[in-house]
């Protein structure tokens, strides 16, 4: 089921070739990658709250973004509530549409206000059909067994930790914020356009303030980033030879029965190549041009990885010293 539907969006948007369409089969991903179809009631909010995420950073990018007294205080706001709403264990959909749309549009909008709208449309559209593909291939090729695994699962799974009180959620919040605002400080200050996606990472992983976590971020986004740019360097390398439509969908439906057979295993990588699959249709989508390009977007995606994971641990680490400096006294004191 995945293969199939990937690979027919994949003929789609690259056979049509609309501006960004590349981006509908790496959203294809997150929901058809899931066991069961999220639903259509489910859908509508999932657009809905993209489309408002994308219309705040319209807003943002072109009434505020040129105010820095405005624009500071709004981002430090805007990304409490979006982390301090987001308690531990929730699914990180919604921070993650959340973010990129107050994020991404705006930092875009450098390039100019016209770029950023339709980066802003081209995100919605994608998401649309993505949703579509989705419920498309789940109604079509049902898993059976999907209720019983998930009956087994939760015969399985361990109990939940005890939630958080409000005030530690909000301190939290208050970690997550002042890394993922002085990380947009840093971009935005210094028009730093090109290198979004590490900006992006950190926004995301700052909303998990943990350095365990962050740390076990970075190396699974590398061994995705590592295993996704290989194989497309390969596909790409294959595709210099035999340029053909015809080829590349057939490549694709290749690579995707790979990578669908090690995301459906019982291996404990099995999300590390579903983050690779996705490094695979980004880099696929957006590696051309010259020979080089494949391997070259590859090794800038690790280094702004890298680069963002270093980034957030760091920031986490230094934020959670001044925040809690009574609390490593006393323990201090008391190991004294």
């Amino acid at each position: 089921r995945l293969a199939l539907g990937i690979t027919t969006a994949v003929a789609i948007s690259y056979g049509i070739g609309w501006p960004l369409s590349y981006l509908v089969p790496i959203l294809t991903v997150l929901f058809l990658a899931l066991p069961a179809w999220i639903g259509w009631p489910g859908a509508l909010k999932v657009l809905l709250l993209l489309a408002v995420a994308l219309l705040i950073g319209v807003v943002l990018s072109e009434f505020v973004l040129h105010f820095p007294l405005i624009c500071v205080p709004l981002y430090v706001v805007l990304f409490f509530m979006i982390y301090y709403s987001s308690p531990p264990g929730a699914p990180p959909l919604v921070p993650l549409f959340m973010t990129m749309g107050i994020t991404m549009i705006p930092i875009i909008s450098f390039s100019g206000t016209m770029v950023a709208n339709l980066v802003a449309t081209a995100l919605f559209v994608g998401m649309a059909m993505a949703l579509f593909f989705s419920w498309l291939f789940h109604s079509l090729l049902p898993d059976s067994l999907v209720r019983k695994s998930m009956v087994a699962a939760k015969k399985t799974v361990p109990a939940p930790a005890p939630p958080l009180s409000e005030k530690e959620r909000a301190r939290l919040a208050l970690v997550s914020t002042i890394v993922a605002s002085a990380a947009v400080l840093l971009f935005f200050a210094l028009n730093l356009s090109q290198y979004a996606l590490a900006m992006l990472f950190i926004c995301i992983m700052a909303g998990t303030p943990d350095k365990n976590a962050s740390v076990k971020f970075i190396k699974g986004s590398a061994l995705a980033t590592a295993i996704g740019g290989i194989a497309v360097i390969i596909a790409y390398n294959l595709l210099v030879v035999a340029p053909h439509y015809g080829f590349l969908i057939a490549l694709v439906m290749l690579f995707s029965i790979v990578f669908s057979s090690k995301i459906y295993s019982e291996s404990p990588l099995a999300p590390v190549f579903q983050s690779g699959f996705t490094t695979f249709l980004v880099l696929l989508g957006s590696s051309t041009g010259s020979s080089d390009s494949a391997s070259t977007d590859f090794y800038l995606r690790i280094a702004q990885i890298l680069f963002a994971g270093l980034f957030t641990v760091l920031g986490l680490t230094v934020v959670e010293h001044v925040l809690r400096p009574r609390v490593k006294r006393s323990s201090r004191i008391k190991t004294g």
